[in-house]
């Protein structure tokens, strides 16, 4: 006689579904800390995250871009460019901080070049979501507001430094600006990890390589400034000169 097997009772314990990538970037970013879940779940959804390589073009001047874009890693400039081939950096947005150019414009079209300024990650919100989300939290809105004034005083700075200052002066607060925002403390001095290229200063200040190069390897044989690489270190004695146009 055959004994009768046990009874296998079989219960399916559903898996954990696998958290949307825009999600994480979007918890991961200061930008959207007031954000409810339901908020922060109606903008991942519909979100892309998106890699760049160095010198790649994000989106092109003169076309319609219908994003909101977080800079989640790397660095985005903002690039205008002339007829004979020279260009110019009007802002760079860096790791945490959002794109919003034409935001509330219909046809969205864009001023200038978007270029990856390294290598990139970057999530694409769509607009007119961004904006539903805004509309319903009063701290969204002021951190927008908040932002636009930041940027506008950017871009001040910036015209009013080409307008009033030689090139020394404008390289000497593109490098005071790049130690309070980007740099770390040392032992040596502010440390800036990741410092543009020497061509990338050029275009931000609007002078040539050659030009920023000669001024930093002077301010390097006074001990101003140490560049290893992409390692930039400001002693302190240079940023106790201060700055001539304010740059914010």
């Amino acid at each position: 006689m055959n004994a009768i097997a046990p009874l296998r009772i079989e219960t399916s314990i559903p898996r954990e579904t696998a958290p949307h990538p825009a999600m994480s970037a979007l918890k991961s970013s200061r930008w959207f800390a007031s954000f409810p879940q339901a908020s922060l779940t109606a903008l991942a959804t519909p979100s892309s995250l998106r890699s760049f390589s160095s010198g790649q073009v994000v989106a092109p001047e003169g076309k319609s871009c219908g994003s909101i874009v977080l800079v989640v890693k790397g660095r985005v400039r903002a690039v205008r460019r002339a007829e004979g081939g020279r260009e110019m950096t009007v802002e760079v947005h860096r790791a945490g901080e959002l794109i919003t150019e034409a935001l509330f414009d219909p046809a969205g079209v864009l001023s200038n070049d978007w270029v990856a300024g390294e290598t990139s990650l970057l999530l694409f919100m769509p607009k007119d979501e961004f904006i539903a989300q805004v509309r319903q939290l009063p701290d969204a809105a002021l951190m927008l507001a908040r932002d636009f004034e930041r940027r506008l005083t950017r871009v001040k700075a910036l015209a009013c430094g080409l307008a009033l200052a030689d090139v020394q002066t404008r390289l000497y607060d593109a490098l005071a600006r790049l130690a309070r925002e980007e740099g770390e403390p040392g032992p040596e001095g502010t440390v800036v990890r990741k410092c543009p290229t020497q061509q990338e200063l050029g275009n931000e200040i609007g002078a040539c390589r050659e030009t920023v190069s000669r001024m930093i390897a002077e301010l390097a044989r006074q001990e101003l400034v140490s560049l290893k690489g992409r390692r930039l270190t400001i002693s302190s004695r240079f940023l106790a000169r201060g700055t001539v146009t304010g740059a914010a």
